[in-house]
């Protein structure tokens, strides 16, 4: 008799050799975490002219937790 998780995983394969992909959704949730950050604090010290103090309060964070983001991403 078949299970449920056998017959599930038969339609995923039957589905992949249907609609074969290339593509490799793989996440990397540290990677996505960095890019924002880096992307937010570059974002928020451009903003502010540069001032360190005024883009952390624009982010919400603490300015020596800021500082040390910028500073971890080569920003400063």
């Amino acid at each position: 008799m078949t299970t449920y998780k056998e017959e599930q995983d038969g339609l995923w394969e039957a589905l992949d050799e249907a609609f074969p992909s290339n593509i490799k959704l793989q996440i990397n949730l540290n990677d996505e975490v960095t890019e924002l950050e880096m992307s937010r604090i570059s974002e928020a010290l451009k903003e502010h002219d540069g001032n360190q103090t005024k883009a952390a309060k624009a982010l919400d964070l603490g300015r020596v937790t800021f500082i040390a983001k910028a500073k971890k991403y080569e920003l400063v």
